[in-house]
């Protein structure tokens, strides 16, 4: 199939997965603490994360995305919030946002950033 013909943008099973690997890194995370090494997973998590939302075509340039995976960076670098899943929640957001945005195009959200351009 041409590059030109495939459709970008999130599929089910992908997100299902981005989910469970989310939980991986943050189980992992917790894990590592107590050796204090958490700061290695989180790092590999967010470089995951990152490439693996643009190989889908996702831009963290929108506010409100970029807000969100930085504020988890943040959050997973302090040491009392990064027992808290926080990139299973980033994760889940970042993914079902987008994904609504392609299932319903009349939605409030897609209006919104309509708006904005």
């Amino acid at each position: 199939m041409p590059e030109e013909n495939k459709k970008k943008g999130l599929k089910a099973h992908t997100i299902i997965l981005m989910i469970v690997v989310a939980l991986f890194f943050d189980v992992l995370q917790w894990l590592l603490a107590f050796i204090f090494m958490d700061w290695l997973a989180g790092l590999f998590a967010g470089l995951t994360f990152y490439v693996w939302f643009k190989l889908y075509g996702l831009s963290f340039m929108k506010p409100k995305r970029l807000a969100t995976f930085s504020g988890t960076i943040v959050a997973e670098m302090i040491p009392l919030l990064a027992a808290l899943p926080a990139w299973t929640a980033a994760v889940t957001y970042l993914a079902l946002d987008a994904k609504a945005k392609e299932v319903i195009p009349g939605s409030v959200a897609s209006k919104l950033d309509i708006m904005k351009k």
